[in-house]
């Protein structure tokens, strides 16, 4: 999979730290933004990231009925515990079933291997 985002391994060595540091909610994101923008793995996880932290903000609404506040939650922590799991083990893996909407965000995309 890190192929396919062009991410390479000291990549993946050098930024496994501040690609965890970016599930930390909006401060964690704008920090692995600003000190690491030109790692592809970092960019990577920060993207993901995002997913975990608009769960997260949507449970705080106003309005937000108390079942979908408890799934949002519970939602948001699993996924938060998954990106940390993947991004200090090294794996460039979507997050489950929302890590596709991810790509919609366009930080880091996968490489186009369609296109000559």
């Amino acid at each position: 999979m890190a192929t396919a985002f062009n991410i390479s391994s000291s990549d993946i060595e050098s930024g496994k730290a501040m690609a965890g540091i970016s599930y930390f909610g909006i401060p964690g994101f704008i920090i692995a933004m600003v000190t690491s923008r030109e790692n592809r793995y970092v960019m990577f996880h920060a993207q993901q990231s995002l997913i975990p932290t608009i769960l997260f903000v949507i449970r705080y609404l106003p309005g937000t009925p108390g079942f979908l506040d408890s799934i949002f939650g519970l939602a948001a922590l699993v996924l938060f515990i998954i990106g940390l799991i993947n991004s200090f083990g090294g794996k460039v893996q979507p997050l489950p079933l929302l890590g596709e909407l991810a790509y919609n965000f366009g930080i880091c995309k996968p490489v186009d291997t369609d296109v000559k």
